[in-house]
């Protein structure tokens, strides 16, 4: 079953392959970057500190798996969660900055698709930080009562389940959310249905991620429903290595479907290109409308300066005088 806690033949099948292809895809995207003549953009950055995360959950979860030590479980419990919602957050920042950078045309607050895609930034930022300090203040100011008894865990403290699994709900919410923005923009490109639905698939690779999160979210709901009864320190290993498996998992399918969409200039296909084409194209004349009106208002402001390569640079993608991709 889902719930069961995994085996040290499956951590090590099925989390250390990911963790290559993570190291893989971080390192193609950083010098697909270089190759094709662009600037190292913040969520090809944010990748790097995001990876230090996953390792420290790697670390965690094979450590939780060997020690039956209650209180080293405690403290490694309460870290992965610290950790795996910085680097579930950084992963989350990423993925939207680059679907800004796609989708918008004109970076202004005068485009609503770039205020949206500031919000959502802004809102999963908050969301990171927001349970953070959930995880640090659940004994209000005594974090070592986390790292003693049940009993006092139950005296000085929130019901720390039910905290691990509202953070295991909204985990899937946000990735639910993240995964079906791209849809709407998508649609509106002018491509057969059967293309729209290829650019879609690449967008929807998270799927594996939000499954994951899904996957965690339910057992999660289980546990808390069916509980171990007086724990002991095996059943404890159990509530944790599963736990930890599946956030392990999700983000590291996070760090993949992240970097893939990057990673397009590898293939010099027709369908590749229009991908970008299209989606540039869909904006371009309202754009290049708001540009002008821009631009007549502000002057030569670098934002205006700015705006105005952007959409030049999409125009001659678009006609095919373009001699590099254009940048994702």
């Amino acid at each position: 079953m889902f719930w069961d806690t995994p085996s040290i033949p499956a951590l090590y099948g099925s989390i250390i392959p990911f963790l290559i292809l993570d190291v893989i895809v971080i390192i193609l995207r950083f010098v697909m970057r270089r190759r094709l003549g662009q600037k190292f953009q913040a969520d090809d950055w944010l990748m790097l500190p995001a990876f230090v995360g996953v390792i420290g959950l790697a670390t965690i979860e094979f450590l939780a798996r060997m020690l039956l030590d209650g209180h080293l479980q405690n403290q490694l419990e309460y870290s992965s969660l610290i950790l795996f919602t910085a680097t579930a957050g950084l992963i989350k920042i990423s993925v939207l900055i680059l679907y800004r950078r796609i989708f918008t045309i004109i970076p202004s607050y005068k485009d609503a698709r770039n205020i949206f895609f500031i919000a959502m930034i802004t809102l999963i930022s908050a969301w990171a930080l927001s349970w953070i300090f959930a995880f640090v203040f659940m004994c209000r100011k005594d974090v070592q009562t986390l790292f003693t008894s049940p009993e006092n865990l139950t005296a000085k403290c929130v019901d720390t389940f039910a905290v691990g699994y509202s953070h295991s709900i909204s985990d899937f919410i946000t990735d639910a959310l993240i995964l079906l923005i791209p849809i709407p923009f998508v649609w509106k490109l002018q491509l057969p249905i059967g293309r729209r639905l290829a650019v879609v698939g690449i967008f929807l690779v998270g799927v594996l991620a939000a499954g994951s999160s899904l996957v965690r979210m339910i057992w999660m709901a289980w546990n808390q429903s069916v509980g171990f009864g007086d724990e002991t320190d095996e059943e404890r290993t159990v509530m944790i290595t599963t736990e930890l498996y599946w956030m392990m998992l999700s983000i590291c399918l996070g760090i993949l479907a992240s970097c893939l969409p990057t990673l397009r200039g590898m293939f010099r296909t027709k369908p590749m290109k229009s991908f970008v084409h299209g989606i540039r194209s869909v904006f371009t004349l309202t754009s290049a409308s708001r540009s002008r009106s821009w631009k007549g208002s502000k002057g030569d402001s670098p934002d205006a300066s700015f705006e105005s390569e952007r959409v030049t640079a999409a125009k001659l993608s678009y006609s095919g005088h373009s001699k590099s991709s254009v940048e994702a």
